[in-house]
Order: structure tokens, then sequence, then C-alpha cells
């Protein structure tokens, strides 16, 4: 595969690429004129410059080098020192991941978990019942929030996805309240789909305390955090 790539810092030229208002910049990668990955750069807004950038990644692990290597001066011009994105365990070819090691590419210890809620016996939510949510962009089909804690809601191989952020770590009820806002959400945008899920981070014991009591389940997938830092 022989892929150019090419940088876009406005919305409007990768609207279908373009994760949501914290995005940065979006490096597409083509090969033969074809899209076949994308390299999201998002602005987390961070103090630290370690902690600022982060990566949205898409298209096969074949594709990870030219994508990174174009992103990495978008994120070092604005003054971040590390570029860091979650991979699914497994799904990087053993020459792929070889490939991203020569660059200086780092895997990280801590494990995400992705957990699940079956909907086939879910009832459709009556139009009344779908709560505050939005349309939202990067092909998401829609965002929900509670106070300063939001979810988009993407539907990914027959499933939903909750991509969930928040300001405070807050409460177990509060993210359940958010969550269940979500669910509800989905039986009434999405009808037909089987399932939830939604990815937790080492150690968030408040979310997955919230995810119990609304009866999903850890899975067999996870994820791992990958890092690429350079000197200031």
């Amino acid at each position: 595969m022989s892929v150019s790539v090419q940088v876009f810092r406005e919305r409007g030229a990768v609207p279908d690429l373009w994760c949501d208002d914290r995005t940065f910049a979006v490096v597409v990668g083509r090969d033969a004129g074809s899209v076949v990955g994308s390299f999201a750069v998002l602005d987390l807004g961070a103090a630290d410059p370690d902690l600022r950038f982060v990566g949205v990644v898409a298209g096969p692990g074949e594709v990870r080098v030219p994508l990174v290597e174009a992103a990495v001066p978008v994120v070092r011009d604005a003054g971040g020192r590390t570029l860091r994105w979650v991979e699914e365990t497994g799904e990087l070819s053993l020459s792929a991941a070889a490939a991203l090691e020569q660059l200086g590419v780092v895997a990280g210890d801590e494990v995400h978990r992705w957990w699940r809620r079956e909907l086939a016996a879910e009832p459709a939510a009556a139009p009344g019942d779908r709560g505050p949510g939005s349309p939202t962009a990067g092909g998401a089909l829609f965002r929900v929030g509670v106070g300063d804690a939001w979810c988009d809601v993407e539907v990914d191989d027959g499933r939903a996805v909750l991509v969930h952020d928040r300001q405070e770590e807050g409460t177990a009820t509060s993210l359940a309240a958010l969550v269940s806002l979500a669910v509800r959400q989905v039986t009434a945008e999405a009808p037909g789909i089987p399932a939830v899920e939604t990815c937790v981070a080492p150690g968030d014991e408040v979310f997955e305390a919230a995810l119990v009591s609304l009866g999903f389940a850890p899975t067999t997938r996870r994820a791992v955090e990958y890092r690429l830092a350079w000197d200031a």
C-alpha cells in the first residue's frame, strides 16, 4: 500500500472525519485516490503539554506510520510534547506494531476495558422521554449531557458506542443518569440496535459502578493507549 497524506485544519474540508469542537486538525491517508485511514488530532486544552493532544484513529494498522508522522509536526508546532491515542488490542499486525516502535511509539501498560449492555428487549422510548439531546459532528448520531458531563453516541458495526467525557469525576449516580439518558435515546433514535458499548479507562471505579447499576457487563474487548513523545 502506497499511502499519501494530507493535513486539514478546517471542519468543512473533511466534515465526516471531524470529531467535535476540540478537533485541531485531521490527517487523511489516501491510496490511489481513496481514503484508507485518518487521524483526527484533538486539543483537550490541558495545561500540561504532555496531556494536551490526543488522536482518534481510523483505518487499518498498516497506515498508522504515515498518519502519525504527519500528525507529529502539527502537535509539536502547537506546543505539544506528546501525542496519545488508543488502539484495540489485537488490531495491529506485528509488522504495523514494529513500524510504530521504530518511530519511538510506546504502548502503555494500562488496559482500557469495553463494557456492553444488550438492548434486544428494550422498549422504544417515547418521543417525550428523549431528554436534552443534540446533533453532533464526526458521524455521531447524537449527544446527551448532564451537568458538565456528556456522551456522544455513534453507531458502529451494528452497535451503539458511547464516547463519554466529564470535567469532574462526579458520582456513580450522576453518571448513571447520563448513561441511562443516552441508552433511552438510542432506543428512540436507532430502534433495532442490539447493544450499547462503552470503553472505561483503567481505575475509573465511579464510571464502572454506574455501568454495573445499569446492567452493563465487561467484555473480552480491550484497548491500550499508545504514546509518542519528543523533546521540547
